[in-house]
């Protein structure tokens, strides 16, 4: 069934082939003609398609009218009935459509020659000399005609299909940069695709951590972020992020980088023996990887509803695809020798030696990509059941890649620093980059106008305000959050996390430094990640600078994967203090990366590898077509890098307003859009309501210790915890209520979420 956004396209392509066969277009075509051999060829390929609404009397005119009446209603029916099916419903990968598309064309094509030819040795053995000496002659005359016009025709095809996207269901899967790439023993673990399958979640410390560094084996695209994005922005600050060690996660990027490179190496040799032997040939191998990884697929007439089968591969359904698979290439490489190709034509379509040659080196070729994408399966299997497990997982172990760079170690030594540091340099509006998503925000604004004490009925003149400062009110925020961080919500779900942490933190943006020692001693170096205790006090005193102090507290929670933070600003103006709290959370990471808490038991070790082989089959077409640029893209980025260092470089010493922000965290890179347990966003937010109200109660204690009137102070408060909405002017709107001078509120069903609801986004003033 044709889908309706390629209806139109279907009948534009028919379209085209009814104006290029009409009487009109091969008139033009034959004056045209020229003696040239290649520039004849092409004429004839087009002349072999062609409709006549009454065919000439002439016999000899007729045979060629019904050789054009054949072929192009076989062109038609292909276009039709094949192109929408093999073109669109191909994956939108960069060249798998304009394969597709190529391979589709000459396929349609060769089935109207092959018609054609019928019609014609059937008609008479007259319409046989019109073409040739004799029927295998004409075959070969027509073979070589429907060749040429469905390379033609499968270019017109790629146009066609240009930017074209693939609706689910239609034979691909839209492409999404988490899952690009990503090895077949992640998605069979994580039974990509399938919301039935359960995900685990994090129990122990450090989960988190163990995540990001399996997902630097499973995912390249996470592990490219993690060396481009943030080990290579020598110039840029470091966003950390809180319940995870960034220096283990980048040592396995850095690994697993190395082996994709060496695997990449020996594809793209893989990928020079078939080209060398008959660049055309590549089509076929990457159509027969395909085939082969199709045929490897298990296919269940029961499949589990609450789990998944290990997909072992159908060695009989291999077997006769790999048979079927050489009898085509074996007929097709006879069929090119037979044409009488030019020398370089002949070479580029592998039509010598009856396509023996060429087809050997597909063979080789096609084993030799298997084999590599079989190992690296195996390896990563062998990493998540080893080094990766949960209770063997060590941060401060191997693998510390062998002959960094020295600008790697640097960077390494730097992200390291950074965990340690107290500054966040940020790129863009909002500071707090590394801490996930912004979950609410409350603001609190008193004037510290003196208590009135009074005894009994008799009310005495207030007393004076005691002098205090906005570090005063941090320090003591700091110790009451310390003292009472045992009796916050226990760390939510089995194992749960660290425990509090309060700090210090100052945030500035990454545009704002220029001139200033403090954040930026060395202009040709990244930002200083550690202030001294009394420049953070001098910040803090005077919030009205670039830079910001905030009061961070954060507790990770279900290993690290959830992590509630709350950023306190307090501010002393003239006679007023202001608070203002922005509560983010730190979601769980893709569902793609809890693939090394997934693996089949021990006890099936062994059998489990035997499923890897789907997979591997599935990656080796786009891996072996990837190599090659791959191969290229890293020799180029080699070769950019340091030129690139030297332009920045230029730049930050000629540019006042050079960002050094952190663009990129690696934590937020990973977070993905979902919750896997109703409790994970439960905990989180019961640990922000509970430092709300501590950092409520200490800041009424220090007024009233003070001498501070907390009237106004107590009814804000209430406000805040009880409605979690402070409302002073205008209007808001919180999900069906709204609050404010004519308020209005429109209530409508929510859209349902697989997985679970999504991680809190957007902003909501409390």
């Amino acid at each position: 069934m044709v889908r309706a956004d390629d209806r139109g396209r279907v009948i534009g392509l028919c379209v085209f082939l009814v104006a290029l066969g009409s009487p009109w277009a091969r008139e033009l075509l034959i004056g045209l003609w020229t003696d040239d051999s290649l520039l004849s060829m092409l004429n004839r390929a087009l002349l072999a398609p062609g409709w006549e609404l009454s065919p000439r009397s002439d016999p000899y005119l007729g045979v060629v009218d019904l050789r054009g009446n054949v072929a192009c209603v076989g062109l038609l029916a292909g276009a039709a009935l094949l192109v929408p099916r093999l073109v669109g419903g191909a994956p939108p990968w960069r060249g798998v459509r304009f394969a597709a598309a190529l391979g589709t064309g000459v396929l349609v094509s060769l089935v109207g020659s092959v018609l054609s030819w019928a019609a014609v040795i059937t008609h008479g053995s007259h319409a046989v000399l019109v073409f040739g000496r004799d029927a295998g002659a004409v075959f070969v005359t027509f073979l070589a005609d429907g060749l040429v016009f469905g390379v033609l025709f499968g270019l017109v095809v790629a146009v066609v299909y240009a930017g074209a996207a693939t609706a689910p269901g239609a034979g691909g899967r839209r492409p999404s940069r988490t899952r690009e790439g990503r090895t077949a023993m992640a998605d069979a673990a994580t039974g990509t695709g399938d919301l039935r399958v359960a995900v685990a979640t994090g129990t122990e410390p450090g989960d988190a951590t163990r995540y990001l560094c399996a997902a630097a084996y499973t995912d390249p695209a996470f592990a490219r972020h993690v060396v481009e994005g943030v080990l290579g922005d020598r110039l840029g600050a470091i966003a950390v992020s809180p319940g995870v060690d960034l220096v283990p996660v980048a040592r396995h990027s850095l690994t697993a980088r190395r082996l994709r490179r060496e695997r990449d190496r020996k594809l793209a040799a893989a990928f020079g023996l078939i080209a060398l032997f008959g660049p055309l040939w590549l089509l076929f191998a990457r159509l027969a990887l395909r085939y082969l990884g199709a045929a490897s697929a298990p296919r269940s007439k029961y499949p589990a509803v609450r789990g998944r089968h290990l997909p072992y591969p159908s060695v009989r359904r291999l077997a006769v695809t790999a048979v079927s698979l050489l009898v085509a290439g074996a007929l097709a490489g006879a069929g090119l020798s037979a044409l009488p190709l030019p020398g370089f034509l002949r070479w580029l379509a592998g039509g010598y030696g009856y396509g023996v040659p060429p087809l050997l080196a597909v063979v080789a070729g096609t084993v030799l990509a298997m084999r590599t994408l079989l190992d690296e399966e195996r390896d990563v299997d062998a990493r998540m059941r080893g080094a990766l497990r949960r209770g063997v997982f060590d941060p401060d172990r191997l693998p510390r890649p062998a002959a960094v760079e020295p600008w790697v170690a640097a960077r390494i030594a730097a992200l390291a620093d950074a965990q340690r540091g107290n500054v966040t340099c940020h790129s863009g509006f909002s500071p707090f980059v590394g801490y996930g998503r912004r979950e609410s925000e409350w603001t609190l604004s008193l004037p510290l106008l003196p208590a009135e004490p009074s005894v009994g009925d008799v009310r005495r003149p207030p007393a004076a305000v005691a002098d205090f400062d906005a570090w005063d009110v941090v320090g003591r925020l700091r110790r009451r959050l310390a003292e009472t961080a045992d009796g916050l919500p226990a760390p939510a779900g089995p194992g749960g996390g660290a425990g509090l942490v309060v700090e210090d933190r100052v945030f500035v943006s990454g545009r704002e430094l220029a001139g200033d020692g403090r954040f930026l001693p060395d202009p040709l170096r990244a930002p200083a990640t550690r202030l001294p205790e009394e420049a953070v006090r001098r910040i803090a005193l005077h919030p009205d600078g670039v830079a910001r102090h905030f009061l961070v507290s954060h507790l990770p929670l279900w290993g690290g994967e959830v992590v509630p933070s709350h950023f306190l600003h307090v501010a002393v103006v003239g006679r007023t203090l202001h608070l203002r709290c922005e509560r983010f959370v730190l979601g769980p990471v893709r569902r793609g990366m809890h693939a090394v808490d997934l693996l089949p038991p021990a006890a099936l070790a062994a059998r489990s590898r035997r499923s890897l082989l789907p997979g591997a089959l599935r990656r080796a077409g786009g891996a072996l077509w990837g190599a090659p640029r791959s191969c290229l893209a890293d020799l180029l980025a080699e070769y950019r890098r340091p030129r690139r260092l030297r332009s920045e470089l230029r730049a930050a010493r000629e540019d006042p307003a050079f960002d050094r922000g952190a663009r990129l965290s690696i934590r937020e890179d990973a977070q993905g859009p979902e919750y896997f347990h109703h409790s994970q966003l439960v905990d989180a937010r019961r640990v922000l309501n509970a430092l709300d109200r501590h950092t409520l109660a200490a800041v009424r204690d220090f007024l009233d210790e003070h001498g501070v009137d907390t009237a106004d102070f107590r009814i804000q408060t209430q406000t805040i915890l009880n409605h979690g909405v402070l409302q002073t002017g205008g209007v808001s709107v919180v999900g069906n209520q709204a609050v404010g001078t004519g308020a209005q509120a429109t209530a409508g069903p929510a859209p349902a979420r697989a997985g679970g609801p999504p991680p809190p986004g957007g902003t909501a003033e409390r």
